[in-house]
Parts: C-alpha cells; structure tokens; sequence
C-alpha cells in the first residue's frame, strides 16, 4: 500500500466524518424541517463500524490519521451508549430493597399475535402466551394487538389467556366502535384507574395512557406506537435485488423508499412531540413502553425521552436490537421512566413468533413519602 491508497482512504474517512457528524444532528432536527439528518441517523450503527474500520487501518499503517475517527466517535459518546451501553452492573436499585416495591414490566409487538401467520409457525399464538407465562411480567404492553370474532381471537379469549393480569385497557385504531381489529392493549396485575387515548394522525398507530394503582400509588402507563415505514412488497424487492445501475427503474425505485421514510420520520416527530407534552403534563410518575419505529438516534426518541430514563440504557448489556423483520434490525422498542422510579435487570428476549423481540424490566417503585 502506497501514498495514493492512503489518500483515497483519507477522503473516504473525511467523508464518512461528515456523515457521522450529520447523524449526530439526527436527534436535534427535525425532519419535518430537514429529512437528511434522520436518514444518516438512520445509518449510524453503520457509520459506527465504518469508522472502527478506518481506526483499525491507519493503526496498520501508523499514521495519525487515526485521530480523525478516534475524535469523531469520541464526539458521540452519549450516542455510542444508546447503541451499547457500558453498564458494569445491571442494577441501579439499592441492595436489599424491599421486593414488594418491584414491578416487572414488558413490552412486546405481537404482530396480531401472529393470526396471518407470518411466522409460518403453526403453533406461534400459543407459543406467545406460553412465553409470557414464563415471564411472569405484572405489566404488559401489546402493540399490533388484534382480536377479530370471525377468527374466535377475541378479547375475551385473550384474556382468558391472560389471568394473570386481570386488568386491562385497549385500543382499537381500525375499527374502534365494534372493539375489533388492530389497536394497543395494556394488562396489568393491579387496578387500572383511569385511561385515555392520546389522538393523533394515523389510521393503525395508536398511543394510549392508564393510571395504574402500584401499592398505594398511582403510576401512569404510556403505551404507544408511533408511525410505520409501511413498506410495500415492491419496496422489499428492490432492496434485495437493488444494484448501482443508476437507471430510471432503480431511480424510481430509490425515490419510493425515500418517500416512504420521510413521511413515516415526519409523522413519528409529530406523535412524539404529542406524547412528550403528555408526559410533561402528567401529575404521577411516569412509565413509557411501546414500539417507536424509530432508533435511539432520532428525533423522536429525543422528544419522549427528555426528563425519562431508557431502560435499556441504565441495565442494559450489549446490543439491544428489537426488530427482527426483514428491514435491517435496529432498537425500535423501548421502556422508558421518570424519577423517582428505577430500573434493574433490562433484557432482551430472542423469540421467533413476531417480527419484534420482546423487552423487559424490572421497575423498582419507592414508597409512597418519596413520590409524594
């Protein structure tokens, strides 16, 4: 390798730390105002090993280089814990807390339970409620929850299914007056007080709160989802096939999916800046669980998370990736919670019954003096 290989590797790390420093900008824009922010923020767990690999290079050929990426990833260190947090405990609850104070807590896309089954697992509805059973969570957050008499899921099968947790609120976005179709459900072991949906534009996302009686306390429980891509089968198959021919057809093509993206951004900023005003406005201590469709790297994650703590972030491990369909998989899903609430033990659960892993936690809740 000569002088020329390491210029050309120079403009391609300059322009990678361009990239890089305009996915930093991704939480802090929003893309209703500017889309290309979002798009690179979109990208960064890329970037992130771009950059490892131009570290990894100039370390090779002992060059100081290597300071430009060293220095740019530095610069995202708060961005790099929310892709890999560096918890040396999974703990932040103090030692010998009294256990009745503990609520576990999980979240979970269901994909309608898997009804059309997409899965191609003949038993993976089954498999579901099996799981959660397991699981023992006393708060369970559903997105793409379904029911629907004509297949025999309805709400009162599932909640048969569901003794465990003998309180519950839903909402249904397709068909809310006959209670049927896709919607969010949130069941729980204690008593729900008070529930509402938080409107906003979408004919199938959804955002709901309930006012949860813990002990003696009333916590609220946000369950939301915000916006799909709502990529098309055409979409898909580009993506696979795509190659750099740079014809009108992959033009087109290329222009579908940026269309798609940009609205889905656009309209994810404008629910979250309407949960955030929720959030900000609720008179107990708040839990937010549910699907984003949106990174850590966003704008809408910024927007629901300000003044919250992420779940995963404070006792969490390793990579905590959530979506497991066939767009590259990102953390979507997302449990989050404000003072004086705390979290242990953050996990990720691998299951092959929906395209979404589920995500849990245990919350720890003090006693009534210190919520008051």
């Amino acid at each position: 390798m000569g002088k020329f290989t390491d210029r050309i590797v120079l403009i391609l790390n300059i322009l990678g730390a361009a990239a890089m420093l305009m996915a930093y900008l991704a939480p802090a824009v929003n893309p209703a105002r500017m889309f290309l922010p979002a798009l690179f923020g979109l990208a960064y767990p890329y970037l992130l090993m771009l950059h490892l690999a131009f570290i990894c290079f100039w370390l090779i050929r002992l060059k100081k280089e290597i300071l430009i990426s060293i220095i740019v990833v530095l610069l995202g260190w708060n961005h790099l814990n929310n892709l890999v947090p560096i918890n040396f405990r999974t703990s932040e609850i103090p030692v010998n807390s009294s256990q009745d104070r503990f609520l576990k807590a999980l979240s979970y896309n269901v994909r309608g339970f898997d009804i059309y089954q997409w899965s191609k697992e003949p038993e993976a509805k089954k498999e579901i409620f099996k799981f959660l059973e397991t699981q023992e969570p006393q708060l369970v957050c559903f997105q793409e929850y379904f029911t629907s008499p004509k297949t025999g899921q309805t709400h009162t099968y599932i909640s048969n299914q569901l003794k465990y947790l003998p309180f519950n609120a839903v909402y249904y976005t397709a068909d809310p007056a006959n209670r049927s179709g896709f919607g969010i459900a949130t069941f729980c072991k204690y008593p729900i007080l008070k529930k509402s949906r938080i409107p906003f534009n979408s004919s199938f996302n959804a955002a709901m709160y309930t006012d949860i009686l813990f002990r003696s306390d009333t916590i609220r429980i946000f369950n939301i989802h915000l916006q799909s891509i709502k990529f098309q089968e055409d979409n898909y198959a580009f993506m696979d096939t795509a190659r750099l021919k740079y014809n009108n057809e992959q033009m087109k093509g290329i222009r579908a999916i940026g269309s798609r993206l940009k609205t889905a951004f656009t309209m994810r900023a404008e629910q979250a800046q309407i949960i955030a005003n929720y959030i900000k406005d609720s008179p107990h201590p708040v839990v937010v669980m549910g699907d984003f469709n949106d990174t850590p790297q966003s704008y809408a994650y910024r927007k629901i998370k300000k003044g919250l703590n992420d779940s995963f972030r404070k006792s969490g491990r390793g990579f905590g990736n959530t979506y497991a369909g066939e767009f590259p998989s990102f953390r979507i899903d997302y449990i989050m919670y404000g003072p004086p609430l705390l979290s242990s033990e953050f996990l990720r659960i691998k299951t092959d019954h929906s395209d979404h892993y589920p995500i849990s936690t245990h919350l720890f809740i003090p006693t009534e003096s210190s919520i008051e």
